[in-house]
């Protein structure tokens, strides 16, 4: 039996773990984030574990961000000081069959004009992702034309949008969690943690002008996580500063949802009951979350 069929089995148990990873991502220790659900998933010892094993964080990366760079240092107006970037899935896809689902990327980018990102700490920012009305940032962000694209995750989230459990219903006088619904939940965090480290290799190696903080997370995909990437890249936290206009132009742009994501109808219970008979599984109501505020338009 699987270490987290225990913990899992009550819904606070699932949730201490879930904060106890969310508090790491948040302190950016996706170093320690990696051996936790590595350890977790080889625990698996299944072929759904090791698909996600094989998901390497060298094997996936993040197309544009040189472009991202230029268009940010030729761009004429207000500097931009802060960046968010998101993946999602197109809704309407969800239930294809037979093909890879490949998620999409949303980019945001922000002058000081909503929110003064420039002084803004980790904490500062996180705090503005979980406010109940949202962000100070939202809606002021600028339409730019970059495009970013992740590539590498196509397999696991595939397989993750067609696993056969994805809900736990809990009832009285289970011993244990399923296992099939453990698995689910670690390749969920996994998919995450390897889009947070692909950004956070991307600071690393390029950063952004003047350490233009990068706030990352997944729209309406689990786990709905922030993390916070790029803060000092140039220089200390307590010290960054954004580059004066006369000596850096900087961009003065958008948040961009690179492919259009039809609005999703509201399900009639006919609707449901094919679903569930055509692949035995229960759909999730289409939903605009908090991290769908903070990123989404």
């Amino acid at each position: 039996m699987h270490e987290l069929q225990n913990r899992f089995l009550a819904a606070d148990g699932e949730a201490k773990w879930e904060a106890e990873l969310r508090g790491l991502f948040e302190s950016h220790r996706l170093d320690e984030v990696h051996d936790i659900l590595a350890a977790a998933l080889a625990e698996l010892d299944s072929d759904f574990g090791r698909v996600c094993l094989a998901t390497l964080p060298e094997t996936v990366s993040i197309a544009g961000w040189p472009e991202l760079v230029e268009a940010i240092q030729d761009h004429e107006g207000e500097a931009i000081t802060g960046v968010t970037l998101a993946i999602a899935n197109e809704a309407d896809r969800a239930f294809e069959k037979g093909q890879l689902h490949h998620p999409f990327m949303m980019l945001g980018l922000y002058t000081d004009e909503g929110f003064v990102f420039s002084d803004a700490s980790r904490t500062d920012l996180i705090a503005q992702t979980s406010a109940e009305d949202g962000p100070e940032w939202a809606g002021y962000d600028e339409d730019i034309e970059v495009h970013l694209d992740i590539d590498g995750l196509d397999r696991l989230n595939t397989a993750l949008l067609h696993h056969k459990q994805r809900h736990y219903f809990r009832e009285p006088g289970a011993t244990e969690a399923p296992l099939r619904y453990v698995e689910y939940v670690l390749g969920c965090w996994w998919r995450a943690l390897l889009f947070q480290q692909a950004v956070a290799s991307e600071c690393a190696i390029h950063g952004l002008p003047g350490g233009i903080p990068v706030v990352a997370g997944l729209v309406d995909m689990r786990p709905e996580i922030v993390a916070v990437h790029g803060i000092g890249a140039r220089t200390p936290d307590a010290q960054r500063q954004v580059p004066a206009k006369e000596c850096a132009p900087i961009l003065a742009a958008d948040f961009i949802q690179l492919r259009t994501s039809e609005e999703v109808a509201e399900l009639t219970g006919s609707d449901l009951r094919r679903r569930v008979a055509e692949t035995g599984q229960v759909p999730e109501e289409p939903k605009r979350g908090l991290l769908a505020r903070v990123f989404g338009r």
